[in-house]
């Protein structure tokens, strides 16, 4: 994908301003499939409130790779390293798809920033590192997430996802974005379950502990 065409999607995530497709709303959540990209991607964005909660408490959950058993797909995350300095975490993703004969894996860092009173990530693919070979590398990846706090106690979560078409078989595509888009339905509906009616909501981010597979990078006292 042209940079430009990332960018310019990226820019109207942060505000708010994506024209739609087609739009599915259940229980709460409001999966909205977008037509910015050029043809080849598709980017999936979500809506959703969490109740009695904070951004932090949010993000938290979204810092914890390790810990992703909210997340729902075919797909595990470990995580890599942790820099608490320059508030940012790299993991690895491993998705395997038996029936489509699919074992794909990448790396890819993800900064958090802070901006207008809103959390929000930036991820930016890593392509040169050494990889698990039983796996083939994933030619793109993009997710990116944007909490807002709303009315001092519960939280506007938007997420967009944008993903590379599957060109080997005719009209797939359609059949997995509508399995990717149940997979964000169930993964929302777990992170507002996890993260909503705390009597007293995180007001930090907590950055997690180092792993087997990376370090904890802290920042200055």
């Amino acid at each position: 994908m042209k940079f430009s065409a990332f960018f310019t999607l990226l820019c109207f995530f942060i505000s708010g301003s994506i024209q739609a497709q087609q739009v599915w709303e259940n229980d709460g959540v409001s999966i909205t499939q977008l037509d910015t990209l050029e043809e080849g991607y598709e980017a999936l964005r979500g809506d959703f409130i969490i109740e009695n909660t904070s951004i932090y408490e949010v993000m938290n959950l979204i810092l914890n790779v390790d810990g992703y058993d909210w997340v729902e797909g075919e797909s595990t995350s470990k995580m890599h390293v942790v820099s608490e300095a320059d508030s940012s975490f790299t993991f690895d993703f491993f998705v395997n798809i038996p029936w489509l004969f699919v074992k794909k894996t990448g790396r890819v860092k993800v900064d958090v920033q802070f901006e207008d009173g809103m959390l929000f990530t930036k991820s930016t693919q890593i392509k040169d590192y050494d990889r698990d070979e039983d796996y083939d590398l994933v030619d793109f990846y993009s997710a990116q997430w944007k909490l807002k706090q709303i009315d001092k106690q519960h939280v506007k979560v938007t997420y967009l996802g944008v993903y590379q078409d599957v060109k080997s078989v005719v009209n797939i595509n359609r059949m997995i974005i509508k399995r990717i888009r149940k997979r964000l339905n169930g993964t929302f509906q777990n992170l507002r379950e996890i993260a909503s009616n705390k009597q007293r909501p995180a007001n930090a981010l907590v950055w997690p502990e180092n792993s087997a597979r990376g370090v904890l990078v802290k920042g200055n006292e």
